[in-house]
């Protein structure tokens, strides 16, 4: 239960750390608004395949779990591209990369805790 408060609590304060992304693009970066909606279309892509996530976790265990592994994976991702992005990103196509890894990591973690959200719903009898 703690990963999954986890998870929503980071997804909800990730739109501070998206305006803040969004000032860095302007200030940093010097991009307009039309390239910073251009990049964050390509960022919203890893939301866009959302399914694929849920067929790779029901499908491919890793080392015998379905859930864990994804979701630690997820957060090592989204956490790292986050760090790369706030030190080493000096580029509209760096941050495009960073953001869209980091994208990924969200969306996939928001997968998997859905997925373990659906499977305690049908465990708990109440929930019928």
């Amino acid at each position: 239960t703690y990963a999954v408060m986890t998870v929503y609590f980071v997804q909800g304060a990730l739109g501070l750390a998206a305006l803040a992304r969004t000032y860095f693009l302007k200030d940093q970066l010097g991009l307009s608004p039309g390239e910073q909606a251009a990049l964050m279309g390509v960022v919203s892509l890893p939301w866009v395949i959302k399914p694929v996530y849920g067929f790779l976790t029901d499908g491919l265990p890793v080392f015998g779990y379905r859930r864990k592994p994804y979701l630690i994976l997820a957060g090592l991702l989204g956490s790292a591209s986050w760090a790369f992005l706030a030190t080493v990103v000096a580029t509209p196509a760096q941050a495009v990369a960073a953001s869209t890894v980091a994208s990924l990591g969200v969306a996939m973690s928001d997968v998997v805790v859905d997925s373990l959200v659906v499977e305690r719903a049908r465990e708990d009898e109440s929930a019928s």
